[in-house]
């Protein structure tokens, strides 16, 4: 993969570059041209081939071990050497798509029968855990009416999505039934499809709870394991036209914070979350269909959450629209020091660093109204005249 590389500025620039190996010197020749885009090459063949053709046009580069490092202004600025050097355009064009694919853009995601637009300021999810043992509101929506007042409060309170989860995945949480859960769900879901003119979702690991929840009227299925732990998941998300939510985890939410580690973060993770994309396309699932989701807390150590709110926009190089949750999660209690359920400043911080960076498309949340505030003022301020 070439990866276009999120740097807010000159300084953060020569953060990420010497994380990424690249040598005072190095960094200093980059650092004296920085455009905006920020490449990585990681192909060791096309990389020696850009190298040469970079010294012909005179454009600084680095290495950091087998991997260079350029910037350029923009994917036209590629295709304009391209069309000043014709027989370089089999090495340019991958770098030119690359730019392109990072570029914020808008999404028409298929939902079934419906479609979720996304461009501009994020959509906003709505979390609906209907469990005993959810970390943050565990046991609040037990019953089947009080879920569904939930909901609907949501919606009103400007939720575009209800996220319905039967089955706790905090840290150190085991699975339950596939019958308890599809119980606690199906008719949560079914109601809310009268109630509610907002996209639903199922929060779920298991194809059988995924199916009944689409016959209820779930349009989007949302799987922490990105269609890994069960293997009919793919088959059930193709069947049925929903959208999928793929996201980044490593173990299980029994095991997933248990010292969890990476070398490059994300390296690592845009690694592992493109196998998965590719497996839902390999699978039959259209390419139009998935979102992808970094997971953050999930098998994240304090500095990677930290990371993947400076720098989410790297998660643009899948060429998918991002859902961000940081919403009340542990991490926010190691910086603040509050319980979760008083984590709501902590989240909305958050929030508003997601939604500025113009990393996140839809942003998943306990807190609707709160985050539809910080959504708006964040909007306003980005798109404010000069003056």
């Amino acid at each position: 993969m070439i990866r276009v590389l999120h740097a807010g500025g000159p300084e953060e620039a020569a953060r990420r570059l010497g994380f990424l190996g690249v040598s005072r010197s190095g960094r200093e020749t980059l650092l004296r041209e920085l455009r905006p885009c920020i490449l990585c090459v990681t192909n060791e063949e096309l990389a020696v081939s850009l190298a040469e053709l970079l010294v012909r046009l005179g454009v600084p580069s680095a290495w950091a071990g087998k991997k260079l490092l350029f910037s350029v202004s923009s994917a036209e600025q590629v295709e304009k050497w391209g069309e000043s050097w014709p027989g370089e355009m089999e090495t340019l064009a991958p770098v030119s798509k690359a730019i392109r694919r990072f570029q914020p853009k808008g999404f028409v995601v298929p939902c079934g029968d419906r479609k979720l637009v996304l461009g501009g300021a994020p959509r906003i999810m709505g979390i609906l855990n209907v469990t005993p043992d959810s970390f943050s509101d565990g046991g609040k929506y037990l019953s089947v009416e009080a879920a569904v007042r939930r909901g609907i409060e949501m919606a009103a309170e400007g939720a575009d999505i209800i996220d319905v989860g039967g089955e706790s995945t905090r840290p150190g949480s085991f699975p339950v039934p596939e019958g308890e859960e599809i119980a606690r769900v199906v008719p949560v879901i079914r109601e809310l499809a009268g109630e509610t003119g907002a996209l639903l979702s199922v929060d779920t690991t298991k194809a059988g709870v995924a199916r009944e929840a689409v016959a209820a009227g779930a349009c989007i299925i949302n799987d922490t394991s990105a269609l890994a732990d069960d293997p009919g998941m793919a088959v059930v998300a193709r069947e049925s036209g929903c959208a999928v939510v793929l996201m980044h985890r490593r173990g299980t939410p029994a095991t997933m914070q248990v010292e969890p580690s990476y070398e490059s973060l994300f390296d690592e993770l845009l690694d592992e979350l493109s196998e998965r994309v590719a497996s839902a396309q390999n699978a039959g699932i259209p390419h139009e269909r998935v979102i992808v989701d970094p997971g953050v807390g999930f098998g994240k150590r304090l500095r990677d959450n930290l990371a993947l709110h400076r720098n989410l926009q790297d998660v643009r190089n899948l060429g998918r629209p991002v859902l961000f949750g940081p919403s009340r999660k542990s991490f926010l209690g190691k910086i603040t020091g509050k319980e979760a359920g008083d984590r709501l400043f902590g989240t909305v911080a958050a929030v508003a660093i997601a939604a500025s960076g113009g990393g996140a498309d839809i942003l998943r949340v306990h807190d609707v109204k709160e985050t539809l505030d910080v959504v708006r003022v964040v909007a306003a301020i980005r798109e404010g005249a000069e003056c």
